[in-house]
């Protein structure tokens, strides 16, 4: 089973990939597979999985099987959902002859050196011939063609060919008999020319037609089978077809991406071969490849032809032996602009300016035909120190028509074909409180009214006391503003460029709001409107929160009082019930319901003093009952907790007791969780008010079981866990773990204890404490950090070599 999956791959595979089966054959596919197949990490799911990232489906193989005579469910059994007994079951050797029949091409040796180390080199492959598009560089015309890939070139192996094939050593015919013999024969052209017909004998071929071959035929068969002849009274009938084409070895070479050797069908043209080689390289020519029999140049294809105006002039047939040659490329000028196609093309010898233009593909629309420009690097013996290259303004209007003068480009010529210019003449724009601003057509004695109609005409809240027209004076390009009523029979006419501004109500007065804060659902800034009461202030607020305070509702409004110009706002205090009462401090009181508010009020609806939603802390691991417990009243503490949960088990270590806790951080809007260290021991013992240690809302206690080990890492030699012994000091730990490492900083050795609390050694003059270890501490060495490099200093070489040197000064003296 495992070979026939192997040789299924390969032929699949292959099939998926005809654009790049010159540089692959089936039993490099196969190799690339059979690690793997055998090693059983290939199903028959996975392998018709990769059918599908190549693009094959069940169907083209079918169609592959009807088409070399084979049954199209042959190969069902061997694909995923697959039903057994639904095909023969067929040995490698049977496999292996229908692949062969079913054409999959092969280069042989050759392309071995492209295959990859790894499975995916087929995927590698794929990415390699797609084309990128989006790239900012102007492109070669004519290298996507073989960037892309396509089955556009695909060699054929089999079906119709031209009237005018010859047939030849290597081509497989198929004879058809029906009516008196029913019979069908392959037949295959042997090196000799020549075609064996069971019962017949030996029939040439070689040179012929499919049309002088069937002539040749009726002589042939006549003589063995006497209902063969011609006309009404045969009774034998005859059919001969080709069943696969011959392969000719050709040669591609210059300025191509792959030259080599390349075996294609006898029908292959030079465009074929050229494809399957990559096409021509980055300094290879696409207007003069050429193709060479023996010693002389047979034809000559210029790939723009065909790209351009579909002609495949002088894509001739390939024959054995054949050498397709891609030249150094000619000129080449780049184009860009409002151009269809811009890029940079290769030009024969007399192509100019106009050549170029309809090898892009013409101009477009916008395009200015009095300002085309060219970009020139100026020859040798032109050029100057500092001047390189010139500009040269072409007007292409005349050049067009066939009328103006031909204009010559040289290599490295870059041409630019500018746009119209943006601007506008004959406009008039409207903009501000009309339906449809914007600009719009001018003509002679168009007046405001019809404007402002276009413009869909003016919206309700309009100012119809004044409106503007802003007018360019064409003199010195200034502008004025001419004003206009539009309650009036007042219609002036505009002229061109004129900006008529509509102005509306809404936009000449401030903005209108009131804003309300404190126990509402959505506090905030609201619109103003006239008659707005604090009920539909709170209703528009989303309604009071549970802890709102009923009482009264306190509205600071803005004042202005000449007599007292310290005061900013009035204070009120409204009542949220029905009663009209006064207030016994001046300030006045009404019914929340009837209180209007004003703009810029500012409305606080207080809490209620004393109300917090309810408080919950968890406490999980060596408790009775862990859980979520809400807390009782304010002020309770953990040893309260501790034993509403039932008390610790006698597994509990109290002493690693894990607590956390949301602090609030400044600059930071959300609470962080930290460790807080808590001694559970002697809460637990000690009962206290000083001793117990008050919960908050969201606390997390965590009681973990008895942790009989020190872990000991940092710079260390061997950072390892330890088991804690009692007694012994931090010494013991650090031996324990191989001792301190060379760069240990042994004074800043810390013990981070099991409760989250941490201590280092001390020293006061000579006295030094360290920290003894409990069960479940971390001791960590930290390492010293690296010296700074010290670089050469030069000052403090000098300032030694001028102490010595006056040193030695003052010994002579003396």
């Amino acid at each position: 089973m495992f070979s026939r999956l192997i040789l299924l791959a390969g032929a699949l595979c292959a099939l998926a990939l005809p654009a790049t089966a010159q540089v692959r054959d089936t039993a490099a596919i196969i190799q690339q597979l059979q690690e793997e197949v055998q090693s059983g990490r290939m199903t028959p799911e996975q392998l018709e999985a990769l059918m599908q990232t190549y693009g094959v489906t069940r169907e083209d193989v079918r169609q592959r099987l009807r088409e070399a005579g084979y049954p199209e469910d042959l190969l069902d059994r061997y694909l995923a959902g697959g039903v057994a007994g639904a095909a023969p079951s067929l040995t490698p050797t049977q496999l292996q002859e229908i692949l062969q029949r079913l054409s999959i091409p092969s280069l042989g040796p050759q392309a071995d050196s492209l295959l990859a180390a790894d499975t995916l080199a087929l995927d590698s492959l794929l990415l390699d011939t797609l084309y990128v598009p989006g790239i900012t560089e102007p492109q070669i015309f004519g290298r996507s063609l073989f960037e892309r890939a396509t089955s556009q070139f695909m060699p054929v192996t089999m079906g119709p060919v031209p009237p005018n094939y010859q047939l030849g050593p290597g081509d497989e015919l198929v004879l058809i008999l029906t009516g008196d013999v029913e019979a069908i024969h392959t037949l295959p052209v042997t090196r000799e020319g020549f075609v064996v017909v069971p019962d017949v004998g030996r029939v040439a071929v070689n040179g012929l037609t499919l049309d002088q071959l069937r002539n040749s035929l009726y002589t042939y068969l006549g003589r063995v089978y006497s209902g063969v002849r011609r006309g009404p009274e045969a009774t034998t009938f005859f059919e001969v077809s080709i069943g696969s084409l011959r392969r000719n070895q050709v040669f591609v070479i210059g300025e191509v991406e792959r030259p080599a050797q390349y075996e294609v069908t006898s029908v292959s043209t030079a465009l074929d071969a050229l494809y399957q080689s990559g096409g021509p390289a980055e300094h290879g020519s696409f207007r003069n490849v050429q193709v060479r029999r023996g010693d002389r140049v047979v034809a000559v294809v210029d790939i723009y032809e065909y790209l351009t105006r579909g002609a495949a002039t002088g894509d001739i047939t390939l024959n054995q032996g054949d050498v397709v040659f891609v030249p150094v490329r000619g000129r080449r000028v780049e184009i860009d602009g409002n151009v269809v196609r811009p890029g940079v093309y290769e030009l024969k010898g007399d192509e100019g300016l106009r050549a170029l233009l309809e090898l892009a593909g013409g101009i477009e629309p916008e395009a200015d035909l009095r300002r085309v420009q060219i970009d020139r690097v100026l020859p040798l013996e032109a050029r100057q120190p500092g001047v390189q290259r010139s500009l040269f303004d072409v007007n292409v209007a005349q050049l067009l028509d066939g009328e103006g003068e031909f204009v010559a480009l040289e290599p490295g010529d870059k041409v630019y074909v500018f746009g119209v210019a943006e601007e506008r003449r004959n406009t008039v724009t409207i903009r501000g409180n009309v339906w449809a601003p914007g600009v719009y057509g001018h003509e002679p004695g168009l007046k405001l009214g019809e404007l402002i109609e276009r413009a869909g005409g003016l919206r309700d809240d309009t100012y119809l006391g004044r409106a503007q027209i802003i007018r360019l004076d064409p003199v010195d390009l200034t502008r004025r503003v001419v004003p206009v009523s539009l309650l009036g029979d007042d219609d002036p006419e505009l002229v061109e460029y004129d900006e008529v501004v509509v102005y509306s109500v809404a936009e000449m007065r401030d903005e209108r709001f009131v804003t309300i804060h404190g126990a509402v659902r959505n506090p905030g800034v609201y619109e103003f409107s006239d008659d707005m009461t604090i009920r539909d202030l709170v209703l528009m607020a989303g309604g009071l929160r549970d802890d709102a305070y009923l009482d009264e509702v306190e509205v600071a409004r803005i004042t202005i009082q000449p007599e007292r110009p310290g005061d900013l706002t009035e204070t009120i205090n409204v009542p949220i019930d029905s009663s009209l009462v006064g207030g016994t401090d001046g300030s006045l009181v009404v019914a929340a319901s009837d209180f209007v508010l004003k703009r810029y009020d500012n409305v606080f609806i207080r809490s209620q003093p004393g109300f917090e939603e309810g408080w919950t802390v968890a406490i999980t691991g060596e408790v009775r009952f862990p859980g979520a417990y809400a807390l009782q009243r304010k002020g309770e503490g953990l040893r309260e907790l501790v034993e509403r949960a039932g008390g610790l088990t006698a597994e509990a270590f109290p002493e690693g007791i894990r607590f956390f806790r949301l602090q609030g951080v400044i600059g930071d809007p959300e609470p962080r969780l930290t460790r807080v260290n808590v001694d559970l021991v002697d809460i637990l013992e000690y009962p206290s008010e000083r001793n117990a240690m008050v919960l908050a809302d969201g606390d997390s206690i965590h009681i973990p079981q008895y942790d009989g080990t020190v872990y000991v890492d940092g710079a260390v030699l061997y950072p390892t866990s330890v088991r804690y012994e009692p007694g012994q000091g931090l010494d013991y730990y650090i031996k324990s773990a191989g001792g301190y490492a060379r760069d240990a900083d042994k004074g800043r050795t810390r013990v981070e204890f099991a409760n989250g609390s941490v201590k280092l050694p001390s020293r006061f003059l000579v006295f030094s404490s360290k920290p003894k270890p409990g069960p479940g501490s971390h001791v960590f060495v930290p390492a010293k950090p690296p010296p700074p490099e010290r670089g050469f200093d030069f000052r403090s070489l000098v300032a030694i070599l001028t102490a010595v040197t006056t040193m030695v000064i003052v010994i002579a003296r003396n």
